[in-house]
């Protein structure tokens, strides 16, 4: 598994993260792209669930200056530095393609902020959210390159999540991110922070702002 520079693009980097959690059902990852970039991955080893810290943590949509976005799917509110771009994300499940609505904020060529939402097919992944939750987690950051940092389990408004960093180690262009990413029923709400080292307390501020909204029922 090749690791990534994050002098590939802070952008690319964290549409990859997000496609490689979105297409890893449990089996094994796929590389993926997204519409706006033609990056492949390397990374087609099957993902393992590795050590995880449980914690009945809850996010608490902290406040926080920049741009408040609210998903189209209309149940979750983020907020980011500042106004996000629609960049549509190929998912390629063994059910078919799929399409992730997401959306990228762009801090120069430092960092990136991306949240995405979509809905698997009827069948696709299985019914324990733990199960998905790690297959989501480990994908991405097979689909950089990158190390699992730190992860624990969370909870925001009765769905299960999990909250994780990572790091992309490539010389001086070596970087880190944080990620939130819950399953409700069909549905994977993933957001993500990268870029080069030394932003993590911008990127965890981004991803303690995500809140779910009352059209949220846990029954999506």
């Amino acid at each position: 598994m090749r690791s990534r520079s994050v002098a590939l693009g802070t952008a690319v980097l964290v549409a990859l993260a997000v496609s490689g959690a979105a297409c890893s059902t449990g089996d094994d990852v796929v590389a993926v792209s997204a519409d706006t970039e033609s990056a492949n991955s390397d990374a087609t080893e099957t993902a393992v669930p590795g050590s995880i810290k449980t914690e009945p943590a809850a996010t608490n949509g902290a406040s926080t200056d920049g741009f408040v976005f609210s998903a189209p799917t209309e149940d979750y509110v983020i907020t980011f530095p500042g106004e996000p771009s629609p960049t549509p994300l190929v998912v390629p499940l063994p059910t078919g393609q799929v399409t992730a609505k997401g959306f990228i904020y762009e801090d120069g060529a430092n960092a990136a902020y991306i949240t995405s939402v979509f809905d698997y097919p009827e069948g696709s992944i299985g019914s324990d959210p733990e199960v998905v939750l790690l297959a989501a987690r480990d994908g991405a950051i097979a689909n950089i390159g990158g190390t699992l940092v730190d992860s624990q389990f969370v909870e925001s408004d009765g769905v299960p999540g999990v909250a994780f960093a990572f790091d992309v180690v490539d010389g001086a262009n070596s970087g880190d991110g944080n990620a939130l990413v819950f399953v409700d029923g069909l549905r994977l709400y993933q957001s993500f922070a990268l870029g080069f080292s030394g932003q993590t307390e911008q990127f965890q501020a981004f991803l303690d702002t995500f809140m779910f909204t009352d059209d949220q029922a846990g029954d999506s």
